[in-house]
């Protein structure tokens, strides 16, 4: 444990590691609240699809713009503003839902603006922890803040969809069917759960900028910008960092799977699961929550064992394709599930080989990449993570209305597939974690 004590001892990085995690809890409040928002008010898994596609499309646009401003400027500063932005959402959203003026019209710009916040934060997110912690100590200052974000993971839904139930009309809103209407009587139906989950977004990003402003960073390594990136614009700053990941075999081969396995899964889970919830558990909201609480648990597991487990020597790409297969047949028999609790035990072991493959491809990452690139190539890692998300909501909420228990089995059949012919890449098997991380020891 001596590592991490000397992690700790580090206000840069504790501070770091709370805005972070402050950041992550309001993300998981919005990860239950939008869909759930959208259900009550049209009732229909289309509109849902649509509105977190809406929500991601920004991360397709604007996600290289975002980490060619981060090797330009201040990861720090462009964190900042993403999380003010994201807090005068979160308070727009309470207000409009508290004065009974809210309709479905005015959820997509607001989750539009949403997406653009997170399409700047990610990047520099990913980019400033290389810059605060040492070389040596990166995998597990990566273990800690992915097992933060899982903590928050498990207990931001929770929260959130009991917040949600108890303040709503029917306890559970297992109904869900759609208001007639918005304004005052949308309001008395069984939203004023929902606001509370939306002030609650607002508080958590304050405190975020808040820990963040206290950041003190050396003039001459963390904030400062990459002159290369400066002297060629930021069009040609986006331009390197595209060659530059297009020429590593491996590291292209992989966000190639990931985006692959991305399209498959988004649509399936974040617009299916609270539509199984809805429709074969009687628990409602709280499913959901609890659903995706399970999944959060077993991912804090996972990034726990990442950080206090050796660094895999060799067949670190096999290992990572055999725990993204397994996501992907685990995931199949999900839309045919009633009981709450299999599925948050299939959720649980998903989230355990989530976590582990999280920390460690990350720590990969990062040790592989030049520090002036960073966000760059980690602006490139989010856009193939979240940035087919659009379509796969669209595809999904269309599909999931002739079949929820086919497009489960379809995308969990198609990612194993998937990630048996990537396996059979040989820059992938012949994948090392660098030497500089495999040396850290936790003594």
């Amino acid at each position: 444990m001596r590592a991490l004590r000397s992690l700790f001892r580090s206000a840069n990085f504790r501070l770091l590691w709370g805005a972070g995690g402050l950041s992550s809890i309001g993300d998981q409040f919005d990860l239950i609240a939008f869909p759930w928002l959208v259900l009550l008010l049209a009732g229909d898994p289309l509109a849902v699809g649509t509105v977190i596609a809406v929500g991601n499309a920004p991360t397709v646009l604007f996600m290289l713009l975002g980490g060619g401003l981060v090797d330009r400027f201040s990861p720090r500063r462009i964190m900042q503003a993403s999380n003010l932005l994201r807090l005068l959402l979160g308070a727009s959203l309470a207000a409009l839902i508290l004065t009974g003026h809210i309709a479905l019209w005015l959820i997509y710009p607001l989750a539009l603006l949403k997406g653009l916040a997170d399409a700047l934060y990610y990047p520099a997110q990913g980019a400033l922890l290389p810059r605060v912690v040492a070389p040596s100590q990166l995998r597990q200052a990566n273990a800690v803040v992915h097992t933060t974000f899982e903590l928050s993971g498990i207990l931001g839904p929770a929260l959130a969809g009991a917040l949600i139930a108890l303040f709503s009309t029917g306890g559970s809103m297992a109904a869900a069917a759609p208001l007639p209407g918005s304004g005052a009587a949308a309001a008395a139906s069984g939203l004023t759960g929902l606001a509370l989950v939306f002030a609650g977004v607002a508080f958590v990003f304050l405190l975020s900028a808040l820990l963040l402003t206290a950041l003190r960073l050396d003039k001459a390594a963390p904030d400062a910008a990459d002159p290369d990136a400066e002297s060629g614009g930021i069009l040609r700053s986006i331009v390197q960092g595209l060659k530059f990941v297009r020429a590593d075999a491996a590291m292209f081969t992989l966000f190639l799977l990931i985006a692959g396995i991305e399209l498959l899964i988004e649509g399936p889970v974040i617009v299916g699961i609270p539509i199984l919830a809805n429709s074969k558990m009687p628990q409602g909201a709280l499913a959901l929550g609890v659903i995706v609480s399970a999944y959060a648990g077993g991912a804090l597991i996972g990034s726990a064992l990442a950080g206090l487990l050796p660094a895999p020597k060799r067949g670190l790409g096999l290992l990572l394709i055999f725990l993204f297969a397994l996501s992907g047949l685990l995931v199949m028999p999900f839309g045919f599930l009633t009981s709450m609790l299999l599925a948050a035990v299939i959720a649980l072991i998903i989230g355990l080989g989530g976590g582990y493959t999280d920390v460690i491809f990350a720590t990969w990452l990062q040790a592989r990449t030049p520090q002036r690139m960073l966000g760059r190539v980690m602006s490139l890692l989010m856009i193939a993570t979240v940035g087919l998300g659009p379509v796969s909501n669209v595809l999904a909420g269309a599909l999931i209305k002739l079949s929820l228990e086919g497009v489960f089995v379809g995308a969990g059949a198609l990612i194993a597939l998937l990630c048996l012919a990537v396996g059979c890449r040989r820059e992938v098997r012949t994948m090392a974690m660098p030497a500089s991380v495999r040396a850290q020891t936790d003594e």
